[in-house]
Parts: C-alpha cells; sequence; structure tokens
C-alpha cells in the first residue's frame, strides 16, 4: 500500500477534531465583561493553588458572583482548550459550575456544563461529557432557551461524532438542525451543515456528505461567517484530496489560509497550523514529500508556539509519513514514535491505530517483518472496534503488503480481496487501486495469471479515473504516477512471463512521461492564452515579489553585519512566496477547466508505429523498465527487408536497489577521474546491453529510454566484450519514451518542412554580478559562479563557424536573461556556454546563470521559467555542468531543464551528465557543431552521430580519453 493513503485519514480526523468545537465556544461566549474587579478575581481563582483557597476568594467577593464573573472565566479557559491543556480548562469549567449553583443562575449552569462536557470530551472522557450535555440539556429545555438547546444537542452529537457512533450523533444533529432551522439561527444551520456533512462522508456516503458541506459554505459566505466558511473549506478540501482532485483541494485550503491568516486570532491561529498541515498532506499526495515538509515545518512551529498539545502529534505523523515515502526509515520511526506516544497520552485511539499502522509499515519497509506485524494487527483491530471504514481498508493493504513479501500469498489474497471489497463499497479509490494491485500479485505468484491480469488491470483503471480527475499543468501533473506505478510493472512482468511482448512495450509506455505526453499534446500556451487580465497582473505580481525579496535578502547578506533575524524572515518570506506561486498556478486550472487535457487517455505509441522510428536495419531502440526485483530490457529492431518492428524482451535478474548502488559507483569513479574504471564499465554493459547483444551487433544507432536510475548512468562509457566502449560502434541517444519520441521526431519534421534558416543564438560566459551571485548561494549552498573563459572562446568560435548573417553571439554583460527571453523564440539552435546549477529538491528551479540586466530579472534562468517560453529551435545546447540531471520521477524521466525545454518547444536537447572539465567541455562542444555544419556528399549527419564524432576525437587524446571528459554530455530527444 502506498504510504501517502493513510495521510487522508489522518487529514480527515483533523477536520473533525477541533473543527466544530472552536465555533460553538464563539457562539456561547457573551460580550467580556469590562470590570476591572471581575477580572482581577477571575485571574486571582485561576491562580489559587485549590479548591479551598478558590472558595475563599468567593467568600471575601460575594458581590462579585455574578453571570459576568462566569464570562470571564470562560474567557480564561478557552486559551486553555486551544493549546491542549485541559486539566486547566477542565479546573476553571469545574468552578464555573460550581459559581452557577451558588448564584442560582440557570442559564449560567447549562452554559458552565455544556462547555464542561466539551473539555471532557476533548480529554476522551466520553461518559462524564455525556453526563454534563445531557444535564445542560435538561436545563435549557427546563428554560425554554432554544439557542441553548441547540448548542447542547449539538454537543452530545460531537460526543458521539468522535467516538466513531456515526448514527448517534446523526440523530441529535437532525435535532439541533430543527431547532436552527425554526429559531432562524442560520448561522448555527450553516455550522450543524458542516458536522452532518463530515458524518456521513465518514459512514461513505460521500456525495450526501459533499452536498451537506456545499450547503455549509454557501451559506456562510452569505452571511460572511468566516470561521465557519473555513471548516466548510476545509472539509471539503478533504473530499477532493481522497478522491484524488488535489488541485481544488489546494485551491479550497488556501482560501482557508487567507481566511485564517486575515483573522489573526488565536485560535484562527491553531487552525491555520492544521490548514498548513492538511495542504501539506494534499501535496504529500502529489508525490512531493519536500513540499509538504515544508508545510508541515511550518505548521509544526506554530503548534510549539501555541503551546498546543492536541494537534501535534498529528503533524508528528505526517512528518514521519514523509519520511519515510523518502525512504528515511530511522527518521520516520523517530517522529512516528512522538506521535504514537502523544496519541496513547491524550486516549485518542483513531490516532493511535493511525500512527501504529504507519510504524508497522516502517518496520516492513526495513525488513523488520516480525516487529512490523504487531502494530499493523492492533492497528486493524483499532479500526474494527471504531467501525472506521477507510482505516480498516488502510490496514489491511499494509498487512497484504507485508505477506507478500513474506511470501504468505494465501494469507495476502485474503486480505487484499476483503479490502477490495470494502474499498469499493465506500468508493474509495486511493485504497481499491492497492487492494486491486495485491490481489493481482497474489494471483500471479498462485499460479493464475488469468484472473491476475484482471485485477491488475482494474487497479490501472482506478487509478487512470483518478488521474482524469486531477486539475493541473505540467508542474502538477508530474507527480502523480510516481508513487502509483506497481500495477504497470506488475501487469508487465505478467505479461512478459507470457511472452506478449507488444502487449508488455505498449503497458511500458503507458507508464512512462504522461505527465510530459499530456503537455505536449495539450500546447504549452494554453494556459497562458487562457488567463484574463487581471490573472495576467497577478501573476507578474507573484513573480516581482520574488524578485524583490531575492534582492532584499541578497541586500541584507552584503551588510558588515548581516542581521541574523532579518535574514531568516527574508528567506521565510521567499520560501512562502514559491509555495504561493505553485497554488496560485494551481488555481489557475482549477479556474480554467476548458484546459483539462484528457488524462488517461493520451495516444500512446502503436506497434505498427513502432517501424517508423527506424530509419534503416542498423539502428535499434531500447527501452528499460525497472521494478523492485528485476530489470526489463525491451529491443525494438527493423528486420533486413522488413518493414515491420520485431520486439524482443530481456528480464536482467536484479534488484532495484542493487542496480543503484551499481550506478552510483560507477559514477563516483568518473566523477573522480579513477583509472580503474574499465571494470564497472565492463560488468555494467554485461548486466544491462549484453543479454541482447545478438541483436545489437551492427547497430549503428542506438535510442535509449531508460527508466529509474538508469538516467544517471551514461551508456556510451560503457565497455562491451571487445573492450570497445559502446559510443564507438553506435550513436547513442536518449528519449522519456518511445510515444515522446515520436512527438519529438513529429515536432523536427514540422520544423524541417518550414525550411528556415540555421541561425544561432549563442550566450557564453556572462557578467554575474554579486547580486545574482548571492541568490545563486543561497538556493543552492554557497554555489560558486566564476568566470568561465573556455565559455567564452567557445561561443565566440561558434559566431565564427555560423558567420555574423546567421548567428547572434553575446558575451559578459550582454548575455543577460531578458534578452534571452526575447530572442529565443527566433533561433533554431540555442547554446548556453555557462553555469548550469541542479536544484534535486525542486528540480524546476534549476537554472542557468545570466547577466541580470532587466532590474525584474535576477539573472537565474529557471527551468520553470524555460517552461513558459514559445521556442522554434531545433536543439538546444546546455554546455554546463549537469544540465542533464534533476529529480529522478518515477515514470517521468528527470525532471528538470531538458524537460522544460521539451514543453517549451525544443525537440532535442544536448545536456551534461556531470560536472564538466572546462576545456575539454569547450572541445568537444566546438567539435559537436563543426560536424553538425561540415558540408557532405552523402547527406547530413545525424545530430547523435555528430556527437559521437566530437566525442571520439577527445578520446583519441592522451590527454582526455578518460570517459570523464567525452562521455558526459549526452543527447536528448530526436537525434536525427
Amino acid at each position: 500500500m502506498s504510504f501517502t493513503l493513510r495521510l487522508s485519514l489522518c487529514f480527515l480526523a483533523l477536520s473533525l477534531s477541533l473543527i466544530s468545537p472552536g465555533l460553538v465556544q464563539s457562539q456561547s461566549v457573551p460580550n467580556r465583561p469590562t470590570s476591572s474587579e471581575i477580572n482581577d478575581l477571575a485571574a486571582s481563582l485561576l491562580r489559587a493553588a485549590s479548591e479551598q483557597e478558590q472558595e475563599r476568594l468567593l467568600a471575601r467577593n460575594p458581590g462579585l458572583m455574578n453571570s459576568s464573573l462566569l464570562a470571564a472565566l470562560k474567557a480564561l479557559a478557552d486559551p486553555f482548550s486551544l493549546k491542549g491543556d485541559y486539566a486547566q480548562a477542565l479546573r476553571i469549567s469545574q468552578l464555573a459550575v460550581r459559581i452557577a449553583e451558588k448564584i442560582e443562575d440557570q442559564v449560567g449552569m447549562g452554559n458552565a456544563l455544556s462547555d464542561l462536557g466539551f473539555i471532557y470530551n476533548l480529554q476522551n472522557r466520553q461518559d462524564e461529557a455525556l453526563d454534563c450535555l445531557q444535564k445542560s440539556l435538561a436545563i435549557f429545555e427546563k428554560t425554554a432557551d432554544e439557542k441553548g438547546k441547540t448548542r447542547a444537542l449539538f454537543r452530545i452529537g460531537l460526543t458521539h461524532e468522535s467516538q466513531g457512533r456515526f448514527e448517534q450523533a446523526l440523530e441529535y444533529y437532525d435535532k439541533s438542525l430543527a431547532i436552527s432551522l425554526k429559531t432562524e439561527d442560520r448561522n448555527t444551520t450553516a455550522l450543524i451543515f458542516n458536522n452532518m456533512g463530515n458524518v456521513h462522508y465518514s459512514l461513505g456516503r460521500y456525495e450526501l456528505g459533499l452536498e451537506l458541506l456545499q450547503k455549509s459554505r454557501a451559506l456562510s459566505e452569505e452571511l460572511n461567517n468566516k470561521k465557519t466558511l473555513d471548516l466548510a473549506l476545509n472539509n471539503i478540501a478533504v473530499y477532493y484530496n481522497d478522491h484524488g482532485r488535489y488541485a481544488e483541494a489546494l485551491e479550497c485550503l488556501q482560501k482557508c489560509v487567507n481566511i485564517l491568516e486575515e483573522m489573526g486570532s488565536a485560535g484562527a491561529k491553531l487552525d491555520l497550523a492544521i490548514r498548513l498541515s492538511n495542504i501539506g498532506i494534499v501535496y504529500k499526495q502529489y508525490g512531493r514529500a519536500d513540499q509538504a515538509l515544508a508545510y508541515y515545518g511550518r505548521s509544526l512551529k506554530i503548534y510549539e508556539e501555541l503551546e498546543s498539545k492536541h494537534e501535534m502529534p498529528n503533524v508528528l505523523n505526517n512528518i514521519g509519513v514523509a519520511y519515510k515515502s523518502l525512504g528515511l526509515y530511522e527518521q520516520a520511526l523517530e517522529w512516528l514514535q512522538k506521535s504514537l506516544q502523544l496519541f496513547e497520552e491524550q486516549k485518542r485511539k483513531r490516532g493511535v491505530a493511525t500512527s501504529l499502522n504507519n510504524i508497522g509499515d516502517a518496520y516492513r519497509l526495513q525488513g523488520r517483518y516480525d516487529q512490523a506485524l504487531e502494530p499493523l494487527l492492533k492497528s486493524l483491530r483499532l479500526r474494527e472496534k471504531n467501525n472506521d471504514s477507510v482505516g480498516i481498508t488502510r490496514s489491511l493493504n499494509n498487512l497484504g503488503g507485508l505477506y507478500r513479501d513474506q511470501g504468505r500469498y494465501e494469507e495476502m489474497l485474503e486480505v487484499s480481496r476483503r479490502s477490495a471489497s470494502l474499498a469499493e463499497e465506500i468508493n474509495a479509490r486511493e485504497e481499491l487501486w492497492s487492494a486491486q494491485e495485491h490481489i493481482g500479485k497474489a494471483l500471479r505468484e498462485l499460479g493464475q495469471p488469468a484472473e491476475a491480469r484482471r485485477h491488475f488491470l482494474a487497479s490501472i483503471a482506478t487509478i487512470e479515473s483518478m488521474r482524469h480527475d486531477v486539475t493541473g499543468g505540467g508542474q502538477q501533473q508530474q507527480s502523480f504516477l510516481e508513487n502509483k506505478l506497481s500495477p504497470w510493472r506488475g501487469l508487465i512482468a505478467l505479461l512478459v512471463s507470457q511472452k506478449e511482448y507488444a502487449e508488455a512495450l505498449n503497458f511500458a509506455e503507458r507508464s512512462k512521461a504522461r505527465a510530459l505526453l499530456d503537455t505536449l499534446q495539450a500546447g504549452r500556451s494554453s494556459l497562458r492564452q487562457s488567463l484574463s487580465q487581471q490573472e495576467r497582473q497577478s501573476e507578474e505580481e507573484q513573480r516581482l515579489r520574488r524578485v524583490s525579496l531575492n534582492s532584499q535578502l541578497t541586500g541584507e547578506l552584503q551588510r558588515d553585519k548581516p542581521d541574523p533575524s532579518r535574514v531568516a524572515e527574508l528567506k521565510s518570506s521567499l520560501e512562502k512566496a514559491r509555495l504561493d506561486f505553485e497554488a496560485f498556478e494551481t488555481s489557475l486550472y482549477v479556474s480554467h477547466q476548458e484546459l483539462k487535457v484528457n488524462r488517461g487517455e493520451a495516444s500512446i505509441i502503436k506497434t505498427e508505429e513502432l517501424a517508423a522510428l527506424l530509419p534503416d536495419a542498423r539502428s535499434a531502440l531500447l527501452e528499460y523498465v525497472v521494478t523492485d526485483e528485476a530489470t526489463y530490457l525491451f529491443v525494438v529492431t527493423k528486420p533486413l527487408g522488413q518493414t515491420a518492428a520485431a520486439i524482443k524482451v530481456f528480464t536482467i535478474p536484479i534488484k532495484q536497489t542493487d542496480l543503484a548502488k551499481q550506478i552510483e559507483s560507477f559514477r563516483q569513479r568518473l566523477s573522480e577521474r579513477n583509472l580503474g574504471i574499465r571494470v564497472p564499465a565492463r560488468k555494467l554493459y554485461d548486466l544491462l546491453v549484453k543479454p541482447a547483444q545478438s541483436l545489437l551487433s551492427g547497430k549503428y544507432s542506438l535510442v535509449i529510454a531508460p527508466d529509474d536510475r538508469l538516467w544517471e548512468l551514461p551508456f556510451q562509457a560503457l565497455l562491451d566484450e571487445q573492450d570497445r566502449y559502446l559510443i564507438e560502434r553506435s550513436a547513442v541517444s536518449y528519449a522519456p519514451s518511445l510515444t515522446v519520441l515520436r512527438e519529438m521526431m513529429a515536432r523536427s519534421d514540422k520544423r524541417r518542412a518550414e525550411a528556415a534558416p540555421s541561425t544561432l543564438l549563442a550566450l557564453g560566459n556572462p557578467l554575474i554580478g554579486k547580486e545574482t551571485v548571492e541568490r545563486a548561494r543561497l538556493s543552492m549552498r554557497d554555489e560558486k559562479l566564476s568566470p568561465l573563459p573556455e565559455a567564452e572562446a567557445e561561443v565566440r568560435a561558434l559566431g565564427r563557424l555560423y558567420g555574423a548573417r546567421r548567428s547572434k553571439v553575446y558575451i559578459g554583460a550582454e548575455a543577460r536573461e531578458d534578452r534571452l527571453k526575447a530572442e529565443a523564440g527566433q533561433a533554431r539552435i540555442l547554446h548556453f556556454a555557462t553555469h548550469g546549477v541542479l536544484n534535486n529538491a525542486a528540480p524546476l528551479y534549476s537554472y542557468l546563470a545570466l547577466a541580470r540586466g532587466d532590474k525584474n530579472e535576477d539573472g537565474l534562468l529557471e527551468a520553470w521559467e524555460l517552461m513558459q517560453l514559445d521556442l522554434k529551435a531545433d536543439l538546444a545546447v546546455l554546455s554546463a555542468c549537469e544540465t542533464a540531471r534533476g529529480r529522478t520521477s518515477a515514470g517521468e524521466g528527470v525532471i528538470g531543464l531538458t524537460w522544460a525545454l521539451f514543453v517549451a518547444g525544443t525537440p532535442a536537447t544536448v545536456v551534461s551528465q556531470w560536472e564538466v572539465e572546462s576545456a575539454s567541455a569547450r572541445d568537444l562542444m566546438l567539435g559537436f557543431h563543426r560536424q553538425l555544419r561540415a558540408p557532405r556528399a552523402a547527406g547530413k549527419l545525424t545530430k547523435a552521430e555528430c556527437l559521437r564524432r566530437a566525442a571520439i576525437r577527445l578520446m583519441k587524446n592522451p590527454e582526455t580519453n578518460h570517459p570523464f571528459y567525452w562521455a558526459g554530455f549526452v543527447l536528448v530527444g530526436d537525434g536525427r
């Protein structure tokens, strides 16, 4: 089971735990007394060491015992409730009950008992809570206090709801609603709609629950009741999140944040922490654990400032789950154990079940199976006792994963079928696809391939239906499938075992580069063309805000004695501005539903189209699929004399983790220019290429579609059985998928038909100002942007090679960011000879360093900015360090500068896989361009072949024959 699924339970728990109480309290608080004597007495009573001392204080001040004193005591109790100090809140409320009894104030007694019952409920002392609330209700019935009755009934319902007794909760909410409608108390009606919506949602009546929540939202908006509006929006976000409509969930939650920041009260600040945590949960569902942790951190900081104990275990649990998704299991367990301890201290059974479930799964992922079983079973029992349907499916799915890892397939099948049945009954799609996939895996291992295939297909169909509902552009889409690819991989393994190779390749393609393909087919400029003038203005304001904060931060750091608090404040503001921009962009896609792509219906390449990707029988396509237990190599060739392509598949028996280690070790040796490179180069060739050697003999062109960490492997530097590097016998290019390659080739063909001249735009060795250096240092941990004289020589030489009429070359202060943005759209070849900096945490903020120029630019051309350009270039060359790298996204490939250039319209890019040496990079780039420009009787060489020849020239030079110097640059996209 995917870890993110368990988060939505915590998300829902957050929305139920403190949502209603805050509003109920605000409805029952009378005007605060203005008498300083009453306030002083209330404060003295709070400081009293014992009940006896309180009684002595009251005896000395009989004239101050009145309803105003009760109100003053309540005002003192509320902050303790907010921060989870229920012992103090309880002590004050018990005192209020005694005072109301002494002065025979029936209304005061009813209110005090109601508040006391509410605090008992927060302490999970439900029997005492119900006793107080029933007494409160009896008083209000006797005094015919309709508002008091409404509040008491509501709180009785809330007490039942908090214990999972949902039908009893609805009974009391219905009674409360009837009175609020009769008395035309519309604010209370809006609140009751909210909680009734929650209960119906918990019972699996999703559409009815959403309908009631929407009623609460509409009525709150009409009444300008911001507090209830915040609650309704939050709970509507729960619905959207659980149904995979993440962008809409984020939009609702961002509105909550705006409301709460405007309110500014202590209670609003606590609710703000909850909403920030919920935003983190949605980003976690997106597969953006980095963003999630940023929001969880902001949430935790508020809880710590408010000393709020009640909500803290929720965010601790969420932080643990985020670390678990990043593979940092010990850190995850540390946070989860803290969460469990707090939940147990507070006797919150649902929270205990959630933390136990996550702890058990963390042990499973560490291979500590014996330790995993007990917390998983305990979590399941707690959830069954609480009638928590969604939680039960999650516990069952995690148990299924444990039984799979232990090889207990009969038990895996049993719990997974139970989970799928329940998930389908309550329409829990996140849980359903995982259960369906587990059934498929169990059946495959039990020798029932036909049934296994049916369940894999059902799991894929469920995910595709969710994907169709996801709103947003490339940045919002790219992570959706990252943690949901296992059904595709399970089906691929099954189909390969059945020798259904064409079908297996089809599903391999369906699992790769889907967000990129959607973006390409939808058109990169569609969003901007649809924006209103106001939206464009807001977008520009957001951009300028980031530029301004960058400048302020740089200025502060350049002072002789920077103010640490100011630096911290500006850094925090800059991070918030970035997060706000992503939320703003998401809201645009929600507002413009016409931009929605038919996701799940993308035109995946067909078997009969594969031959068109191969110019002749001397070419081959290699596509890899990396799974936990094995890697699959698909080889597509065009046999001599045939027009159709042939597909063969090889199973490489290596675990994903072991493959990653070998690749990392090889890259480490490359970066160190280690002379012992040949042994691992041969080993990786034997592992990944040699199985298909008979099919690849005589192939002069190889197009490789890697997967997972294979994107970081320079195949061109692997050594074959004759001790030759692969690039010595074949030109090598790369593609995110064969379907994307088809799209890139179609784009190239269209450009060629336009017959425009090969104009070059080259920028080299930009004059990087002090502000840009400081900005880069902030974003990439003291990144050094030193001058690059070889880069300047490189672009000057390119200018001479292409000629003045067909080239524009800018160096130093002229190599500006604003100039690039203005002129890039007219060039057919782009060449950047400057620093490129990778941002692994946020790959679309990786950048190329340029001269600043315009005051509205910061000199760092980030990947997300590249995506917004409308490029007509056939080729972009990024002659900089690590420009081929980015965050390796499961299914999507490498998210970074190359991905951004594809989206912007460039079908081929030459980029580097590691930190290159400046002089050899210059020689390689000049050699590449000379090959591109060289006149040939037999026609032009392909771009991939030009790069190969340039690399071999360096290889033959004794000073640069190590692969470090010539293997670092690769061509991604259409290599023709």
